[in-house]
């Protein structure tokens, strides 16, 4: 279950990495058509989602090494 969460941060934190910066280029991309006001709707979330998905890994990182120092 350890390791199941461990995938599932760093791949969370992929995601939400790579719609970070989509959104952030946004603008630049669409030659300003989608303002960047308009690109904070998907920055934002994103940026909260990686900070949580890092939680989640840098715990589940812990845990997974406590559990290897334990068993050896």
């Amino acid at each position: 279950m350890k390791i199941a969460s461990l995938i599932v941060g760093i791949l969370l934190m992929l995601l939400s990495g790579i719609a970070f910066i989509v959104c952030l280029l946004l603008p630049s991309m669409t030659n300003n058509r989608v303002n960047f006001e308009e690109a904070l709707l998907g920055i934002i979330p994103a940026a909260i989602i990686f900070f949580l998905a890092f939680v989640i890994t840098i715990v589940s990182a812990v845990f997974v090494w406590k559990a290897r120092k334990k068993a050896a």
